[in-house]
């Protein structure tokens, strides 16, 4: 037991569960909940594909690993690579959907659209030609 402010004994685990770190720390972090209810949407999608190529037989690969000496290795191994790819892309594009920062005088020159569509309030009439004498 261990004095918290108050003068009482607070619960060990009291001490645990208020500092910064730790794993409910990275729980409250939102950008962590980001990532890994994303990366649980890329592991879920990674299993019902790889399911689907099993029931479907695509490219008869579902008798290509069932007639094989060790049929759970080629699962394993074609899970991991799903997984790497489905939830890496998971993850990037929730990163990547994130609005930008808007820090005011950001220095660019770009004009933010009003209607949501960026880059279509401030259309440009289109390049026409000038003659120019050659000497």
């Amino acid at each position: 037991m261990a004095n918290d402010e108050t003068g009482r004994d607070a619960p060990a685990d009291a001490a645990e569960s208020t500092a910064p770190g730790g794993l409910r720390g990275l729980w409250a972090s939102p950008f962590f909940r980001l990532l890994a209810i994303n990366w649980l949407i890329g592991a879920f999608v990674s299993v019902m594909v790889l399911g689907g190529l099993m029931v479907f037989d695509t490219a008869n690969l579902r008798s290509l690993i069932l007639n094989s000496e060790d049929p759970v290795l080629p699962m394993v191994v074609l899970l991991f690579g799903l997984m790497i790819t489905l939830c890496s892309a998971a993850m990037g594009a929730a990163v990547m959907a994130l609005p930008g920062e808007d820090r005011g005088d950001s220095g660019g020159t770009r004009e933010r659209a009003d209607n949501g569509f960026a880059g279509l309030s401030g259309l440009r009439p289109a390049l026409q030609p000038v003659r120019v004498r050659a000497r």
